[in-house]
């Protein structure tokens, strides 16, 4: 009689809630599972694809030998332990907020990818638009404190210029009004 081949399974979920207290997070065990389930998907379908004699069941050699179902039970084998695995850290992470969004476009069979790059496309876009508004008021502001200085010269010392807000501490007033003096002078 032959030895069954030995399945790897994935950590164990009593093993994968120790990690998460200890070294990794509950959330980093999670993520680390379900890219094992994806793994494990991806080559299933690959061996579903592409059938070979040495993955059947009654290959005389190979990983799948004697195996029920050949190496397709072995991949299914793991993706129910890794399918367990992640069931059963389902109650160790709470704080993993999905946008709805996203969940919906995975119902309609998008890609959630596509979400995210939308979504930062759309703020990339709106930060330049916003960028544009900023520069465009400093711009404008300048020229009124350069106009009003001209038209104006003795209000020209109560036009105080900051990037941000248009406003100056009382030091840097003193520090441009003694500079003012010193050309002057």
């Amino acid at each position: 009689m032959t030895a069954e081949p030995a399945i790897q399974p994935p950590a164990s979920a009593s093993a994968s809630a120790s990690a998460a207290s200890g070294e990794e997070s509950a959330t980093q065990v999670l993520d680390h599972s379900l890219e094992q389930c994806l793994a494990t998907l991806l080559e299933m379908g690959i061996c579903a694809s592409d059938v070979q004699e040495r993955a059947l069941e009654s290959a005389n050699s190979g990983p799948a030998h004697g195996y029920p179902a050949g190496l397709m039970g072995i991949k299914t084998a793991q993706t129910v332990q890794h399918l367990s695995t992640i069931y059963n850290l389902k109650d160790s992470v709470t704080d993993i907020h999905v946008p709805l969004q996203v969940i919906s476009s995975v119902d309609n069979g998008k890609n959630p990818h596509s979400y995210t790059r939308d979504f930062v496309e759309r703020l990339a876009g709106e930060n330049m638009y916003t960028n544009g508004i900023l520069s465009a008021v400093t711009d404008y502001r300048d020229l009124l404190y350069a106009e009003l200085s001209q038209a104006f010269p003795d209000l020209a010392q109560y036009l105080v210029k900051d990037d941000m807000n248009g406003t100056t501490t009382e030091e840097e007033q003193q520090q441009e009004d003694a500079a003012h003096v010193m050309q002057e002078g």
